[in-house]
């Protein structure tokens, strides 16, 4: 299939063939034609698939270009990711000969001379931050939203604060009639869909899965390491690899700034990106790493998910995320547009069951370790399970309890109670296994 069988405004065709866009991927080629007819939807697909795509072509198709009021609205839950909407929708829009009007409202920028913008005009399109809107829709009230009939919420789980969440229900209960909603997100959790139902009466759920846990053109290798030694094991592979851009991740803004100082004093080019930047800190950090002076990026989930960072060839977990989907999201920064990705993941003995759940959904990681400053084939290396008897020490031993006054002789005393019971557990097992073998036995008769 292609764009052209569309047959979107001349326009929007003219946009997409000067950026060499041919055939829809596969979450466009359901979602365009659904959300161009009305419908409201909740998108689950994976990063990377286009989902960006999937929701401006409708809403530039459905766009009345006479009618200056404000026709969509498009949710964001950081600037940097506002930022990239806005630049996108503008060049789509660049090609009409009709006007078309897209204002950005996000933070960092002057708030009275917005206010002033908006008492003039209406913009057709407003892309921002929730933040921002609430305040220019709501707190203010120059941002005349109550007409849109269209209402986007992009990356809906990195919405997931009490606080962002009474601000969407603001903005939504200040919309007139019922518009359409598109929610897109790579996953949609449980408690956000119960939130976003309130709204969304006769929603129409796509979830676009992929082959895999991740994106097939990834190589998923977990790197076997001990808990103490991560930080060697780390440099050992950053050594081996020489990637063209590594985003590491780590699972807290302390850590980011810890392993990003480490790496600069061993003499990597290493940039560092969590939330607690300061603004003008983040844009230029933003601004290097496009400009490709590091090579490394130490970065928490949240920092990275707001921005979309080109040329990622290695995403390395030094930290395993606390959520398996987490997983997805990291991995999915690396084989954008159909480009060979790498994802390793240092783990130890500890992690073996998040590893096994990672099995579990389909990912089938190769197994490796440095030896000799190489990367070699190694075996999955786990925890060793109890043996039987054991098991059944540990359990008799829990559950004999120390009383509260000791008498002399007790522990000796304690330690015989204990022998007997576990004696007792082990002449119970055995004959159950041989019942079950003289029933076997019986039945096959």
């Amino acid at each position: 299939m292609t764009f052209k069988e569309y047959h979107f405004k001349s326009y929007i065709n003219e946009a997409l063939n000067s950026i060499n866009f041919v055939n829809p991927t596969k979450v466009q080629e359901i979602v365009i034609p659904e959300a161009i007819s009305g419908t409201s939807l909740m998108v689950e697909s994976a990063t990377g698939s286009g989902k960006t795509h999937a929701f401006l072509l409708p809403i530039l198709e459905n766009l009345d270009e006479d009618n200056k009021s404000v026709q969509a609205i498009i949710l964001s839950p950081t600037r940097e990711l506002a930022m990239q909407l806005y630049n996108v929708c503008v060049e789509l829009t660049k090609h009409s000969k009709k006007e078309i009007t897209v204002a950005r409202a996000i933070g960092g920028v002057d708030r009275e001379s917005e206010i002033k913008k908006y008492e003039k005009s209406q913009p057709q399109i407003v892309i921002g931050t929730i933040g921002r809107i609430v305040d220019l829709a709501i707190k203010t009230n120059v941002l005349k939203i109550h007409l849109a009939n269209t209402v986007v919420i992009d990356e809906a789980d990195m919405i997931f604060e009490e606080k962002e969440l009474i601000e969407v229900d603001k903005i939504m209960g200040k919309i007139q009639g019922k518009p359409q909603f598109l929610i897109f997100s790579a996953t949609i959790p449980k408690g956000l869909r119960h939130f976003l139902r309130k709204y969304l009466e006769n929603v129409k759920t796509i979830t676009i899965k992929e082959d895999n846990l991740t994106t097939k053109n990834i190589e998923h290798y977990m790197l076997q390491c001990k808990a103490k030694n991560k930080e060697d094991v780390l440099i050992n592979l950053l050594e081996i690899i020489n990637p063209f851009l590594a985003l590491i991740f780590v699972n807290s803004k302390e850590k980011v700034d810890e392993l990003a100082m480490k790496l600069a004093e061993a003499g990597y080019r290493v940039g560092n990106l969590h939330g607690a930047l300061e603004d003008r800190i983040r844009k230029q950090t933003i601004k290097r790493i496009e400009n490709l002076e590091y090579q490394y990026v130490v970065a928490s989930d949240i920092a990275a998910r707001g921005i979309d960072i080109q040329g990622v060839s290695h995403v390395i977990n030094f930290d395993l995320p606390n959520d398996v989907e987490f997983y997805i999201h990291r991995t999915g920064r690396t084989a954008r547009y159909n480009k060979t990705g790498y994802a390793y993941s240092l783990y130890a003995y500890q992690d073996d069951e998040y590893v096994k759940m990672l099995q579990s959904k389909g990912l089938k990681p190769t197994f490796v370790k440095i030896q000799n400053g190489e990367i070699v084939p190694a075996k999955f290396y786990q925890k060793k399970e109890p043996s039987f008897a054991k098991k059944i020490e540990e359990e008799v031993h829990n559950k004999t309890k120390m009383p509260k006054k000791v008498k002399p002789g007790y522990k000796k005393k304690r330690l015989e109670e204990i022998n007997k019971k576990i004696k007792k557990a082990k002449k119970e097992h055995i004959n159950e296994i041989y019942r079950k073998k003289a029933q076997k036995e019986r039945r096959t008769k």
